[in-house]
């Protein structure tokens, strides 16, 4: 999938329970307010993506990129970040309660107001 757009992934969530997006070039899209719950993001790249008030809950996120992506408002309960790249990400109030992050690399990470993070 390549050059995708904020439409392209609106139509692939509403036509996929638990997507399969594993290895998907998210990079500088406007992805806020989307359902991402359960999809397979393994290895993903939201590196710079706005994913403001965005619904992940239960996503896999293992070895992503988040690097500088806008993760405001989301809610992040339960997904797995393990060794997800998160460097300089904004994460202000976002829903990390019972979230894997082991070897997550929050480095510069806005986490003020980030709900059941711990470093």
């Amino acid at each position: 999938m390549a050059d995708l757009t904020r439409k392209d992934v609106i139509i692939i969530l509403a036509n996929s329970e638990h997507a399969r997006l594993a290895g998907v070039d998210f990079s500088g899209l406007d992805l806020h307010g989307l359902n991402f719950a359960g999809a397979d993001l393994i290895r993903a790249n939201f590196a710079g993506a706005d994913l403001t008030h965005a619904y992940m809950r239960h996503a896999q996120f293992e070895d992503a990129n988040l690097e500088g992506a806008i993760l405001v408002n989301a809610n992040l309960k339960e997904a797995n970040l393990k060794g997800a790249r998160m460097r300089n990400a904004r994460l202000t109030g976002t829903v990390l309660t019972d979230a894997n992050l082991y070897k997550a690399d929050v480095t510069e990470a806005a986490l003020n107001e980030a709900i059941g993070a711990s470093r």
